[in-house]
């Protein structure tokens, strides 16, 4: 599929969105951010590629204190729930490339990011996964999007810390580059 994006005969800018779910508030290891680790993982990849930005933002937040934000997260992972989340993407089918980012939650993908996924057709799609953790690196998160998207290419992700997404850009950058570098982008 790397083929198949280089030879669009575009760059990959066109056609190519970044949608991510981050929570500001209390983080683990990190504190408490107005900016959420995610959203500036996201933006480097967006600032690297030139694609758009769409940011997956819950009808209902999510508490800004961590234990409260672990309490509801825990819930919704146990019941399977999927969190609506405000607007969508704007002519989704003019995008043939969807970097797709979140936090890893006590070992998951936020929920939130499931209805995402599932509110969206992603057959013909390239996904390409990124996540922030506090030591978890992907977790499984690659097998999972894998096995909830069936129809797309799924690429190698990219899992950054969320101490260093939050709080060391120039890591962060490089880290984006490295990993854009090694997927032929």
């Amino acid at each position: 599929m790397l083929t198949a994006l280089m030879l669009m005969g575009t760059s990959l800018a066109e056609g190519t969105l970044v949608a991510y779910f981050s929570h500001a508030g209390e983080n683990y290891n990190v504190g408490v951010v107005d900016k959420g680790n995610t959203a500036k993982l996201a933006e480097a990849i967006a600032g690297q590629t030139g694609a758009e930005l769409f940011e997956i933002v819950p009808v209902v937040d999510y508490p800004q204190s961590y234990d409260a934000c672990l309490e509801v997260a825990t819930a919704e992972q146990r019941e399977g729930a999927r969190p609506a989340y405000v607007g969508d993407v704007e002519n989704w089918e003019q995008y043939d490339t969807v970097f797709i980012g979140y936090p890893i939650w006590w070992g998951e993908i936020p929920n939130i990011v499931y209805t995402f996924m599932e509110n969206h057709d992603f057959g013909d799609k390239t996904v390409i996964p990124f996540n922030t953790h506090e030591g978890s690196g992907q977790s499984h998160s690659q097998r999972d999007i894998v096995n909830t998207l069936p129809d797309a290419t799924v690429l190698q992700g990219l899992a950054v810390r969320g101490a260093t997404a939050q709080n060391d850009a120039d890591a962060t950058a490089k880290a984006v580059s490295d990993w854009l570098s090694g997927l032929g982008m």
